[in-house]
C-alpha cells in the first residue's frame, strides 16, 4: 500500500501544504506547543517540553506534584514560542490533597521559562500568570500581569493584585477540571469547566512567548496531575525579531528601502521560517499516521482469509446446535408421554387394589356382626344346666347359713346362768 499512487499524492500533498501555505487557520493543536497523545512513550521525556523540578511523567499524564509529598514543585513549559496572532489553550488537571489545601497550580505565557517560588516558577516574571489556589479560605482563579519589576513573592495579599478572578471549587472533586484559555487582539477569556471565568478587553499580550504549566505543593501537600495540554491558532503576530536576517556579500539593499523596511522584512522572514518548522513537524506526525494506518489496513487484509474460515466453522456449529436442539425437543415431548402413560396405568393399578381391600372389610365385618348373636345364644343353651346347678347350690348355702344363725341365736335366749 505504500507503494500506491494514493499513498504518494496524500504525501505530496502533505508537502505542498507545508511548502505553500506559510500561515494556516486550522481548530488541530499545534504539535510543538501541545501534549501529545500518549504524553510520553517511555514515561520519562516529553517532545517538544521541557521538564524542571519534580515532575512524574506517565504516559497519559504528568504529575507535577506527587500524591503525599510536600515541599514539592514541579514545572513544564514550551520548547517553542507560541507566534500565533490569536490562540486558544486548553488543558485539564486534576487536585487532590488533605481536608485543608497545601498548594496551588499556575498556567504561564512569558518570556522566561525558569523554575522559582510561584508556584513552581519564577518571580518577576515578564507576561501572564493564571493562578488556581485556595488563597483566603476558597479555590479562585486569578489573572495576574507582571513586566518584570514586580516582587510577587512579597506582596502581603497577592490575590488583591489580580486583574481579574472567579471563585472555583477544584480540590477533592473526583473529576478533571477544564480550563480554556482565549488570547487575542485586545482580548482575553478564562472559561472553567464551561462556564465563563473573567473576560476582559484592556489587555493586549506581546507574541512569541513560553507556554507552561506548574504547581507546588506545601506542608499539607496537594498532588496536581496535569491530563491534557493543546493550543490551536491563526494568524502570525507582529514582533521584533531576535535576530536579524544576515545580508549576502553580493547583494545591496535597494536604494530607496527605509531601516524600518528592513526591519519588517526581516520579522516577516522569521515568522514564516517558524511556521514552515511547526509545518514540516506536522507533515512529518502525518506521515507517521498514514504509515500507522497502512500497516493496519495490510494487517486486516491478511486476517480476511482467516474470518471467512470461522465464519465457515460458525455456520457448521449453528446447524449442528439446530439439529441437536429439534432431537432434544422430540425426546423431551416422547418421553413426557410415555411418563404421563405409565403414571395413569399405576394409578389404575392402585384403585383396583384398594377396591378389593375394601370389599374384603365389607365381607368380614358383615360377617362378624351376623355371628355374635347366635354365639351368644349357642353358648348359652349348651351351657344351661351347668349355670342353673350352681345358682341353685348358692341359695341352698345362704339358706342354711340363715337357719343357723337363727338356732344359735335362740339358743343363747334360752340360756340361764348358774351362781354359787
Amino acid at each position: 500500500m505504500r507503494g500506491s499512487p494514493l499513498y504518494h499524492g496524500v504525501l505530496g500533498a502533505i508537502a505542498l501544504l507545508g511548502t505553500c501555505v506559510p500561515v494556516v487557520a486550522t481548530d488541530q493543536p499545534n504539535p510543538s506547543l501541545s501534549l501529545g497523545t500518549p504524553i510520553s512513550r517511555d514515561k520519562h521525556t516529553i517532545p517538544e517540553w521541557d521538564k524542571l523540578g519534580a515532575v512524574t511523567v506517565e504516559g497519559d499524564r504528568v504529575f507535577l506534584t506527587a500524591p503525599g509529598e510536600k515541599g514539592q514543585s514541579g514545572a513544564i513549559w514550551t520548547q517553542n514560542t507560541n507566534s500565533y496572532a490569536t490562540w486558544v489553550t486548553e488543558l485539564t488537571f486534576r487536585a487532590s490533597g488533605g481536608e485543608r489545601p497545601g498548594g496551588g497550580l499556575a498556567i504561564w505565557y512569558t518570556a522566561q521559562k525558569e523554575q522559582g517560588p510561584i508556584y513552581g516558577s519564577r518571580d518577576f516574571w515578564d507576561g501572564l500568570g493564571i493562578l488556581i489556589d485556595s488563597m483566603g479560605g476558597q479555590g479562585n482563579v486569578r489573572g495576574h500581569l507582571n513586566d518584570g519589576t514586580i516582587n510577587y513573592a512579597t506582596l502581603p495579599e497577592p490575590q488583591t493584585q489580580a486583574f481579574a478572578q472567579c471563585l472555583l471549587r477544584y480540590r477533592n472533586t473526583g473529576s478533571m477540571v477544564s480550563l480554556r484559555l482565549t488570547v487575542g487582539p485586545r482580548r482575553l477569556e478564562v472559561e472553567v469547566d464551561g462556564r465563563v471565568c473573567f473576560e476582559t478587553n484592556k489587555i493586549a499580550l506581546p507574541p512569541n512567548y513560553y507556554l507552561g504549566v506548574s504547581a507546588a505543593s506545601y506542608d499539607n501537600p496537594d498532588s496536581f496531575e496535569l491530563f491534557s495540554f493543546k493550543t490551536t491558532g491563526s494568524g502570525v503576530a507582529q514582533s521584533n525579531p531576535r535576530a536579524k536576517q544576515p545580508t549576502q556579500p553580493d547583494q545591496q539593499p535597494p536604494r530607496e528601502q527605509r531601516p524600518d523596511e528592513d526591519e519588517k522584512s526581516a520579522k516577516t522572514m522569521k515568522e514564516l521560517s517558524d511556521r514552515l518548522v511547526a509545518l514540516q513537524k506536522t507533515a512529518e506526525s502525518n506521515v507517521e499516521k498514514i504509515n500507522s494506518l497502512s500497516d493496519e489496513v495490510e494487517s486486516l487484509h491478511s486476517l480476511k482469509p482467516l474470518l471467512e474460515r470461522l465464519d465457515q466453522r460458525l455456520g457448521r456449529i449453528e446447524s449442528v446446535v439446530s439439529r441437536t436442539e429439534a432431537q432434544f425437543h422430540g425426546a423431551t415431548a416422547n418421553m413426557h408421554e410415555s411418563t404421563k402413560q405409565n403414571i395413569a396405568a399405576e394409578i389404575t393399578r392402585l384403585t383396583e387394589k384398594l377396591d378389593a381391600v375394601d370389599h374384603v372389610i365389607r365381607e368380614h365385618t358383615s360377617s362378624l356382626i351376623g355371628t355374635i348373636p347366635d354365639t351368644i345364644h349357642e353358648a348359652v343353651t349348651k351351657g344351661g344346666p351347668s349355670v342353673w346347678a350352681a345358682a341353685f347350690v348358692f341359695i341352698a348355702i345362704q339358706g342354711g347359713l340363715v337357719i343357723g344363725y337363727l338356732i344359735y341365736k335362740k339358743r343363747r335366749a334360752d340360756y340361764h346362768p348358774k351362781y354359787l
